[in-house]
């Protein structure tokens, strides 16, 4: 006598033409029957030629519960660099995704006006120079002559006033240069810290003015993971809470470092922001995630997401019972690490889906 392999699936036509389709795409013998009273379709094939089929065990594993919210991955530090002259951008030295050092240039801005204001700058210098050492002479002849009686007192504080207001024009005709120099400086764009060069907003001819943003540096050494919190689950909260950052199937432990302390008043929610190291960069600016917060482990039953199959809006799972594969319709919880948590409908060997 022959056994038999039983594949059993819910009515419905399309369903009936699928699991036809199947059986005749994995060789299985194409002789089939729709048992009206069991509500199965029954395919036979000889025991010496086995279709093969990988199976999972379903087991119950220590799930954390909690508070699950939407955040996103943002840099540790950013910023965009801009200038306050007023000039066209002369020379690009860095594109994006370029890393950067600190004070590295980024940019020149054409600064021969500037320049230019430099070099009167260090004109004025000389000509105040000049007048100061002229008073300075003044100064002591006049104090030698009143030593004589030669000079009347009058004189000599003249003079005096004139040395000192030399040497005021003197300092302040040498403050005159370091402004000049300063602004010179401003033709140059630097990067503000070590990063990478997340977006750039000019091109060579542009016109650069002061406050435009001309650079977006990001620094994703480390990397804020933030998102919002209710109401509700705020009050719990504090600095230093374990939390767990979910990442498409990574998850990482991670610990809570700023809780804002205001709330939104247009959604009544909370920032909350947990800071993970992020050596290698695998973590990027925008990238999305879930922050799991609070909450005990409970036991679940979980299923591979390789085994999961979708009708339209249905989900089912090919549950295998003894020599009989049965196609069951479930209800999924929350997906992490390859796993989904089935809430209903599951057995305890499911079919791995290839």
């Amino acid at each position: 006598m022959k056994q038999h392999l039983t594949l059993c699936a819910n009515t419905g036509a399309g369903l009936l033409i699928e699991v036809a389709r199947k059986a005749v795409e994995t060789n299985m013998v194409p002789l089939w029957e729709y048992d009206r009273r069991e509500g199965r379709i029954r395919f036979t094939r000889p025991v010496d030629n086995p279709l093969p089929v990988q199976v999972a065990e379903v087991a119950a594993s220590d799930w954390s519960d909690g508070v699950v919210i939407t955040a996103g991955v943002q840099p540790f530090q950013r910023a965009m660099p801009s200038t306050v002259l007023m000039g066209r951008v002369d020379r690009i030295l860095r594109k994006e995704g370029d890393r950067v050092l600190k004070d590295q240039i980024l940019a020149r801005i054409d600064s021969r006006d500037v320049s230019a204001r430099v070099a009167q700058a260090e004109a004025a210098v000389a000509a105040a120079r000049a007048m100061e050492q002229n008073a300075k002479l003044m100064k002591g002849r006049m104090e030698r002559l009143q030593a004589r009686n030669a000079a009347t007192q009058k004189d000599a504080d003249d003079a005096t006033a004139g040395y000192e207001a030399a040497l005021a024009n003197l300092r302040a005709a040498e403050e005159g240069v370091k402004a000049a120099q300063a602004y010179l400086g401003y033709s140059e764009i630097k990067a503000p810290f070590d990063g990478v060069v997340a977006d750039r907003m000019i091109e060579v001819g542009d016109m650069a003015a002061p406050g435009r943003p001309l650079f977006v540096i990001e620094d994703t050494s480390r990397v804020k993971i933030e998102g919002q919190v209710p109401e509700s689950a705020a009050a719990d909260l504090a600095v230093g809470d374990h939390v767990v950052v979910e990442i498409g199937d990574d998850a990482f432990d991670a610990e809570l470092t700023e809780l804002l302390p205001a709330a939104d008043p247009r959604s009544r929610t909370f920032t909350v922001r947990a800071l993970m190291d992020n050596p290698d960069g695998r973590l990027r600016s925008g990238m999305f995630a879930r922050l799991r917060i609070g909450g005990a482990p409970r036991a679940v039953v979980s299923a591979p997401l390789e085994s999961i199959l979708k009708r339209g809006p249905l989900t089912g799972i090919f549950v295998v019972d003894n020599s009989t594969v049965r196609l069951r319709w479930i209800t999924l919880g929350r997906a992490a690490d390859g796993m989904v948590e089935v809430l209903t409908g599951s057995g305890p060997r499911v079919h791995r889906r290839q």
